[in-house]
């Protein structure tokens, strides 16, 4: 057993005894107790388990907000924090270490309260022969606390070794596992995972984006459906949230998912007749269309920082009321867009699709389907793959060394709709071919996607300005959105520059040939 300078744990049977443990003398240490305390821990993580996937834990214990490494159960980082709320961002702590390292982490994610421990812990410095401590043996019991209630989950014995003493705690961990004859719980992430488990949590039990491992020869009216209800999945998991207001990734993976949806139902033909596509289309048309202001002021709030970071200290105070206004807009389009998702309009709508969807993956050949709808998955895709592709390259090469705003928005649009392809169908195509032509493709939607915002954000602040014209004169504020202006003109005429340069880096040879193999495979 290899421990290096991790915490190993061990989960002794039932009627172990640590004093008499200790007190036996089978070992060839001492252990000198130390401390005894109790102490409650609160456990975050955001809504994707962002942070037990990178091997790590946060939780409020001892008014003080801690990172803890999940192999050891050690702490990393901590901060002084004396509430312990539902859910919070990172970018409201301090700044400072831990907040970067949580930021990192968790991007524009909340941590959202997983559950709550009670520790009780016995702790023994660890003695050789030469009285030298060599590490520290830790006893302790964990109980999840529910509406004032404590349940027991596990008691664990654990070795947490000092540097340079990694063979000693070796030897003395092989001891423990011949004379406890109990589990060993090799790391702190277990007792992590038994304890979220307990408290109803299933770690990664979501995901924005759609893995479906598709079969080939199925109908493709079979894969489509599958991949719908998969994005409908997405989008019922986070439509409870946005009301919420915890974080704004709740309404962008809802957008998302529309946006798939709608990309797909228009695209793919063969999966329902023409009137229910149409019907359907519009009635998703209609669920993005009312929330597009909401997401909106989502965005232009995110980059309040750093608009004002652009402007000069003369005018960065002045541009206040344009964010006050952005805020309670903001409020406004939430509660009217929560109202639409709670209507009974939107409910019936949404139900009656998941029924549409259900009775296609279970009957794909019931009814009259289209014939194209009957076609071999695999085929249907290439042929999409391939269309899609050489009409981003074809809309590319037209346009002209002065590129304006519309053709590089719709050659974003070609260039999305292509992604959503290759994602959607990405199960059915060897990782080493997809995934570089997925890694190219996004370059290439980086330069467009960052020319098209900009473009956006001048023309809501202009509309600002012009909407300034009717109220009492601001000269400071139309100062400072003027100067936002011109600065953000100045970056998108840069990406407008690098946009030939990306698009050559996409329509080479290689990107060619990668896409080839990928419709060969």
């Amino acid at each position: 057993m290899d421990v290096a300078l991790k915490t190993i744990y061990f989960k002794p049977g039932e009627g172990f005894d640590i004093e008499s443990f200790l007190n036996s003398s089978a070992f060839p240490v001492r252990f000198r107790p130390e401390q005894r305390r109790k102490e409650r821990r609160i456990f975050y993580d955001t809504f994707e388990w962002q942070f037990f996937n990178q091997g790590l834990a946060v939780a409020i214990t001892g008014r003080r907000l801690v990172l803890l490494d999940l192999q050891s159960g050690i702490e990393r980082l901590s901060i002084p924090f004396l509430s312990t709320p539902g859910h919070f961002l990172p970018a409201t702590l301090t700044p400072g270490a831990l907040r970067t390292e949580l930021e990192a982490t968790a991007g524009l994610r909340a941590l959202l309260r997983r559950c709550t421990v009670d520790t009780e812990v016995f702790r023994a410095r660890i003695l050789d022969s030469e009285e030298k401590t060599t590490g520290f043996l830790l006893w302790e019991s964990f109980a999840l606390v529910r509406e004032g209630e404590k349940e027991p989950v596990i008691r664990t014995l654990a070795l947490k070794p000092l540097k340079g003493f990694q063979d000693e705690t070796r030897d003395l961990a092989r001891r423990f596992e011949d004379l406890l004859g109990g589990e060993c719980v090799s790391e702190f992430r277990d007792i992590f995972t038994m304890l979220m488990e307990k408290a109803g949590r299933r770690i990664n039990d979501y995901s924005a984006k759609i893995t479906l491992a598709l079969r080939p020869g199925d109908p493709v009216r079979k894969s489509v459906a599958a991949l719908l209800l998969a994005a409908l999945g997405v989008m019922k998991r986070n439509e409870g949230w946005i009301g919420m207001d915890v974080d704004t990734e709740f309404l962008h993976d809802y957008r998302v998912a529309v946006r798939r949806t709608r990309s797909v139902i228009s695209r793919i033909g063969g999966i329902f007749d023409p009137e229910t596509t149409e019907t359907c289309s519009r009635a998703f048309r209609e669920a993005g269309n009312r929330c597009n202001a909401f997401r909106d002021s989502d965005v232009y709030l995110l980059m309040e920082s750093e608009y004002r970071a652009m402007l000069p200290l003369s005018l960065a105070g002045h541009i206040d009321p344009f964010f006050r206004d952005l805020r309670a807009a903001r409020t406004s389009e939430r509660r009217r867009f929560s109202a639409y998702l709670r209507s009974k309009t939107y409910s019936g709508m949404i139900a009656g699709w998941e029924r549409l969807l259900e009775e296609v993956l279970d009957n794909p050949y019931g009814g009259t389907p289209p014939a194209a709808g009957l076609e071999p998955t695999l085929s249907v895709a290439k042929k999409h793959i391939e269309k899609a592709w050489k009409k981003v390259v074809r809309h590319g090469r037209a346009i002209p060394s002065e590129a304006s705003d519309d053709e590089l928005h719709m050659l974003r649009i070609d260039c999305k709709r292509l992604r959503y392809l290759l994602e959607l169908f990405s199960s059915l195509f060897p990782d080493k071919t997809i995934g570089p032509v997925v890694r190219h493709l996004k370059e290439l939607q980086e330069n467009l996607g960052m020319f098209v915002d900009l473009a956006v954000q001048q023309r809501y602040l202009l509309t600002c300005l012009e909407g300034m014209k009717g109220k009492p004169p601001n000269p400071e504020l139309a100062a400072a959105l003027g100067g936002l202006v011109s600065l953000l003109h100045l970056r998108q005429e840069k990406a407008r520059k690098a946009f030939h340069h990306t698009f050559r880096l996409f329509d080479n040879d290689e990107t060619g040939t990668l896409f080839r193999e990928l419709l060969n495979s």
